[in-house]
């Protein structure tokens, strides 16, 4: 389903608007070009994703340490200082400890990561800055951290690869 940006959009009168081609309805509003542009890639790979033939691919997909890690520190400074992440993302840290996560799950990751990448440039997101650690740090360890953006990017792309090279396999054999 192709989205496009508006910056005249009345619903997002001083933003970048995501917006639906099919009906013109409003997906989100943003403060820059490039963060309407990381959802429009996120919401465009789970939707090709989804439109791809189904194969055999892995019952769960194993966390790293240093994902584990992220998950418990995110989840000790939300305890801590109160603030950070939703449910959905404590929730998330929970699945990484617990260590096995669906394809479905690694997939709401990137694209939770392509919508935050822009929270690394807020103040408090870096050791020895004020208000370290934000809250957009905190939701960033619950969801496993750089480690965590890493794994997710690299499972899609390895699972993708796989798909497109059957799905195309099977198109020659037809």
């Amino acid at each position: 389903m192709p989205y496009r940006i508006e910056t005249n959009n009345p619903e997002c009168p001083s933003g970048y608007a995501v917006v639906k081609e099919s009906d013109g309805s409003l997906v989100f509003c943003h403060k820059s070009r490039r963060e309407a542009k990381a959802q429009i890639a996120a919401i465009e790979a789970n939707e090709n994703y989804r439109a791809l033939p189904k194969i055999e691919r892995a019952e769960s997909y194993k966390p790293t340490q240093e994902m584990k890690a992220e998950a418990r520190r995110g989840l000790e400074w939300r305890r801590l200082y109160g603030r950070g992440g939703t449910e959905i993302g404590v929730a998330r840290a929970r699945d990484i400890i617990n260590g096995a996560l669906s394809y479905d799950t690694v997939l709401r990751m990137r694209s939770f990561f392509a919508r935050h990448e822009v929270d690394k440039q807020g103040e408090g997101f870096s050791p020895n800055e004020n208000g370290y650690p934000s809250a957009g740090r905190i939701a960033w360890a619950l969801w496993g951290g750089d480690p965590g953006k890493v794994w997710a990017n690299k499972i899609i792309s390895q699972e993708t690869d796989r798909m497109l090279a059957n799905s195309n396999t099977v198109g020659l054999h037809s």
